[in-house]
This record gives structure tokens, C-alpha cells and sequence, in this order.
């Protein structure tokens, strides 16, 4: 299936360290930085282990001007399963595939690719289904929300995290209303119009706006990357949005690229003040949401995020991205980029995503 001819081509497409050894397939993780956050690794490898699949896992720091000169490798590698997509790529690689099903197609971004022997190359979503998991996840006493129907949800952010959000939560809502607020207002009603063409309820709201209707709020989803570790390398220079809370805005320093050891001192005294007002702010926010509302953030590196702490500090309920990551990962495994070579073996089916999901829950806290 593999040989050694494609893992030069591959390290010449990526900014990481690729193993020394050739493994006989590969699937991976592509985004800008995913090496240095990424549990994605960690939870596949025993996964293909445990399956005995014999890949190896790898996350690939694929930057945009390499995008498309990593999705002509993946069709000309037969030893590529598939990969998995995170930020930047989700909705740029949509343009690079033959295939992409109604789910990924109403979200409008791909989060797993599938390479078929032919060497075409098909697109899905599994974040939707994983957020619909991680919010029937049992935390403590019952399901993290024990139910959708009525309920007023806050989406942070219009990216593809949000729009698997709204997708999954359209007709879920019953009654209940989408408050879509991103940075930029004209992405956040783009949205709320998406959500309407599938039949939910969605507003636009602009930051201002929040507070009067957070008392409202049942459940907050924080879909934005404000909370993400790490730099954040963008065309306009390297900034970080670690230090802030979703809850408010952040403008952080945008400055030239640099030695990384240079950058935190840099950057963390050039955005120092708002970071402060980043933080009194989203406090004063989380006291007006009702005590029994939820506050669930996909982010999961750090652990706790800004948002969450604030929100436990004010006696919510909250949650990171740790299950979702989980189920969207057993979903794109055992449904999509491993899913012939289970079938073929038999071993396809209820049984293979059980064990799929308590080895992946595993090593994921491991």
C-alpha cells in the first residue's frame, strides 16, 4: 500500500517533523499549526492499533499557499487513507474535492476527507454530530444539557465550528432561537440567514447588543478560536488569542514574525490593556446569563479556556471541546476514513464504534 517514495513529498509540504520511518499508510490532521495542540494523534494511533490498521496518524502543519500542492499528494499517494481538516482549511479544501456530501455542503466547510482507490477525494463533516454528542454527554448527574427544545443558544463566532453548530442545532431548537455575534457582523448574519433557509431561528447580534439579551440565554457555544493556545500566525503579521474569553471582544497586537521566545514578551506587552478589558468584560457578561445556563467551549487546548473559567467562577455549568473532539473523531474514523477497511475485515458496525470510542476516550485524558 505505501513505500517510501511519498514521505519525502509529504515533508517537503509541511512545516512539522514527519517520522524518520516510512509507515506502510498514513492518515493525518492538516491545518496551520495542529503540531502543537492537536490531540487528534493521540487519540487515533491506538485507535488504528486497537483496529489493527496499519497506519500511522500524523499531524500536518500544511500552511495555505501549500494547500493545494498537499490535496494533488493525497490524490497521487495510494498509501493516504484520508486526513482530518482544522483552521484555516475547513471551507478552503471544498474547492479541491470531487465529492462533498449534503451535511459538509450545508455547513459550507469539510472537516474530514476521504481518498478513494481511484485516487478521488470526498468530503464530509463530522463536527455537527459531535457537538450534538457532547452535549448528551453525561456530566455529573445527567447530560450536559439535558434538552434543546425552547432553549435561546449563543454562538461566538461564524467560522466552520459555528456553522456545524447551527447546522446541528437548526431543527433542534423547537421554538428556541440561534444569537449569532462574530467579530465581523456582516459573517455573523450570513449565518443566521443559513440557519434560516433550514427552517431554525437566527439573529445577528452585534457585541453591544449582548447584554440585554444574555438573560435569555440557556446555553453559550464558544465556536471562535478566542481561547486557542498558541501563536496565531496570520498573513497580517503573529498574534495569540490564548489569554482572552469569547465572552467579549478581542483586539489583540498583531506584530512582525519573530524568534517565538521574542513574540510572548512582545506581544503579551502590547496587549496588555486589552486583554484587561477583554476580561472584566466577559465577567460582567457571564453574571447576566440565568443560573442553569451552559457554557460550552470547543476549545480544548488549554484544558480551561478563559470563557470557562469565568463561567465556573460565576457557578455555571461548563464544559470544553474534550467530547466533541472525541466524537467527531469516532464518527470521521469508523463512518468515513477507515470505514472499508473495517468492512472488509467484518468488523464494521455498532461493536467497532464502541471500542473505537472507549479507546479514543482513553487516550485522550491519558
Amino acid at each position: 500500500m505505501g513505500g517510501s517514495s511519498w514521505l519525502a513529498p509529504l515533508a517537503a509540504l509541511v512545516d512539522n517533523t514527519l517520522p524518520a520511518e516510512t509507515p506502510p499508510a498514513v492518515a493525518g490532521l492538516i491545518g496551520d499549526h495542529p503540531s502543537t495542540y492537536a490531540r487528534s494523534p493521540r487519540i487515533w494511533t491506538p485507535a488504528l492499533a486497537a483496529m489493527e490498521i496499519p497506519a500511522s496518524y500524523l499531524p500536518l502543519d500544511v500552511s495555505v499557499d501549500r494547500l493545494s500542492a498537499f490535496m494533488r499528494w493525497m490524490r497521487e499517494t495510494p498509501a493516504c487513507l484520508g486526513v482530518n481538516v482544522t483552521t484555516p482549511h475547513k471551507a478552503q479544501v471544498m474547492r479541491y474535492l470531487d465529492a462533498v456530501d449534503d451535511t459538509a455542503s450545508a455547513i459550507g466547510a469539510v472537516n474530514t476527507i476521504v481518498r478513494h482507490p481511484d485516487g478521488t477525494l470526498a468530503g464530509t463533516n463530522t463536527d455537527a454530530v459531535g457537538l450534538l454528542a457532547a452535549l448528551r454527554h453525561r456530566e455529573g448527574d445527567g447530560p450536559l444539557v439535558p434538552r434543546l427544545a425552547g432553549l435561546t443558544v449563543l454562538v461566538l463566532g461564524a467560522g466552520g465550528a459555528a456553522r456545524a453548530a447551527a447546522v446541528a442545532l437548526a431543527g433542534r431548537l423547537k421554538g428556541g432561537e440561534l444569537l449569532i455575534v462574530n467579530r465581523r457582523h456582516d459573517r455573523a448574519q450570513d449565518l443566521a440567514v443559513r440557519v434560516q433557509a433550514l427552517g431554525g431561528r437566527a439573529t445577528a447580534v452585534i457585541h453591544g447588543e449582548l447584554e440585554a439579551r444574555l438573560p435569555d440565554v440557556g446555553l453559550v457555544i464558544n465556536a471562535s478560536l478566542c481561547g486557542q493556545s498558541g501563536i496565531q500566525k496570520w498573513e497580517t503579521g503573529w498574534t495569540c488569542l490564548e489569554p482572552y474569553s469569547a465572552l467579549a471582544p478581542a483586539t489583540p497586537a498583531v506584530v512582525p514574525p519573530m524568534r517565538e521566545e521574542d513574540f510572548h514578551l512582545v506581544w503579551s506587552e502590547r496587549s496588555a490593556g486589552d486583554i484587561r478589558r477583554n476580561h472584566d468584560l466577559s465577567r460582567a457578561r457571564v453574571r447576566h446569563l440565568p443560573r442553569g445556563a451552559v457554557v460550552y467551549d470547543m476549545v480544548y487546548a488549554p484544558f480551561e479556556t478563559v470563557t470557562l473559567r469565568h463561567a465556573r467562577d460565576a457557578g455555571l455549568r461548563a464544559a470544553n471541546g474534550r467530547w466533541m473532539n472525541i466524537a467527531q473523531a469516532v464518527e470521521a474514523f469508523v463512518q468515513h476514513v477507515c470505514r472499508s477497511m473495517l468492512e472488509a475485515r467484518g468488523v464494521n458496525g455498532r461493536g467497532a464504534r464502541r471500542r473505537v470510542e472507549r479507546v479514543m476516550a482513553r487516550a485522550w485524558s491519558a
